[in-house]
């Protein structure tokens, strides 16, 4: 068996049929089928059921997905530092929306001032997305938000944020600068779309409050959120990192929300079983260990991070 067996056999398991696996591959649908029964030959086992042009895939198919996936993560893993070696390093990051537009430039900025040849491929995606790059290796590191825990991949935190109710300047709330959470009872609220962490921080925390609410929108990207709600087109919940030059400029009120604090963990996420390469090492090291980065166990306010850090 060879790697191209394995490949194959993995977009034929990812896509669902052997036409999306070899469109997927731009191979000829014959030579991807011909690659799976040469499998299946070879291991004595059917590894797909056949459902007309579906296919389903069988328990020895899902035990060799197991193997193969780990077996091409390891040749990936292998080739990328083998060529760190010879080269200058090499590092894939990926950050969740609020991350990647609040804090990455800057940490990004400090960490390759240090390793100006560094071959650097960045993903900033929602927190599912990012997730699913480090389980399939797609992604060295990533940087996200959100309460869940995930299959393989292991996290700490090193940034504390807290989410701020916001509307536009003529509404009512602004006017007064606080309310009481009772009042977010039955609102519409501009939300982000579903595999953000910013949507499940905030959803967990109405529930946990006892409070019901409706969407009034969804998007995902909190600078087009903070636009319609400067337009009075709804409220919202966003984070502060994000929300405070508007503030700070009058587009938009952040408002108080008396026994409602919902703050939430920024993390450093990686997969279980990846090598830690000296560039990941460093990055992380970067994140976790400069006095500039505040909020975890401390009691500053993200609303105080460094304006030059945003």
């Amino acid at each position: 068996m060879t790697l191209r067996h394995f490949k194959v056999f993995l977009a034929a398991c990812e896509r669902g049929s052997m036409t999306a696996a070899a469109e997927h591959l731009r191979m000829a649908q014959p030579s991807v089928s011909q690659c799976v029964a040469e499998l299946e030959r070879h291991y004595g086992l059917a590894l797909f059921e056949r459902i007309g042009r579906s296919i389903r895939i069988t328990e020895a198919g899902k035990t060799l997905r197991m193997y193969a996936s780990q077996i091409l993560r390891g040749v990936d893993e292998a080739e990328r530092d083998l060529f760190e070696l010879q080269d200058s390093g090499s590092l894939r990051v990926g950050a969740s929306m609020t991350v990647g537009t609040a804090l990455l430039p800057s940490i990004l900025e400090r960490f390759l001032s240090t390793r100006p040849r560094l071959r650097l491929k960045l993903k900033v995606d929602n927190t599912a997305a990012v997730i699913e790059g480090l389980q399939s290796a797609e992604l060295d590191v990533g940087l996200v938000e959100g309460l869940s825990e995930w299959p393989g991949i292991v996290s700490e935190a090193f940034f504390e944020d807290e989410l701020r109710l916001i509307c536009s300047g003529s509404h009512e709330w602004a006017r007064v600068g606080s309310i009481a959470a009772a009042d977010l009872g039955g609102r519409a609220f501009i939300v982000r779309e579903q595999g953000s962490g910013t949507r499940e921080v905030f959803a967990a925390a109405m529930a946990e409050a006892d409070l019901e609410w409706e969407t009034s929108g969804v998007v995902n990207a909190a600078e087009a959120i903070i636009a319609m709600v400067e337009r009075g087109l709804g409220i919202s919940f966003v984070s502060g990192l994000i929300a405070r030059p508007a503030a700070e400029a009058g587009k938009i009120a952040s408002v108080k929300v008396r026994g409602l604090e919902i703050r939430r963990k920024f993390r450093i996420v990686r997969h279980r079983g990846k090598f830690v390469t000296e560039a990941m090492r460093d990055f992380v090291d970067l994140c976790n260990s400069s006095s500039r980065w505040r909020g975890v166990g401390g009691s500053a306010s993200p609303l105080d991070f460094p304006t030059a850090l945003i």
